[in-house]
């Protein structure tokens, strides 16, 4: 146990993003998880991806739930690491994997559902970044 709070801590102090994230992390509710794959129509044939995971909970719910394939993204390295030690815990991590991009660069072609929590507005320096 102490290791893996030093292996968090030490993630922690020394990963940054490639830039600031858009949104600040707020935890999806187990409600709004629920209501989201439940609302998507999960079957295990699916492969979920979330976009801007997290702490990986919309993708491993989907791969404990219903069986299902997950891929989470978020541009937080320490994010990342809380997604891979969740989905280790829940015993889904054969199911589930979890990568550090930037969203609007993240190829999710192989998606069969795709989930993303937001708020209803970004930062300035979110989507437009490209003048317009």
């Amino acid at each position: 146990m102490a290791l893996v709070l030093f292996t968090s801590l030490a993630v922690a102090q020394t990963a940054q993003p490639k830039h600031e994230p858009d949104v600040p992390y707020l935890p999806t509710t187990e409600e709004a998880v629920k209501s989201m794959l439940k609302l998507a129509d999960v079957k295990s044939s699916d492969i979920v991806y979330d976009l801007g995971c997290g702490d990986g909970r919309i993708v491993i719910a989907a791969a404990k739930e219903y069986g299902a394939h997950g891929v989470g993204i978020d541009i937080n390295p320490v994010r990342i690491a809380d997604a891979k030690e969740n989905a280790k815990k829940a015993v889904v991590e054969n199911l589930v994997r979890f990568e550090e991009n930037d969203l609007f660069d993240a190829d999710i072609h192989e998606a069969t559902v795709v989930t993303l929590f937001l708020l209803n507005r970004l930062q300035e320096s979110s989507i437009f970044r490209g003048g317009v």
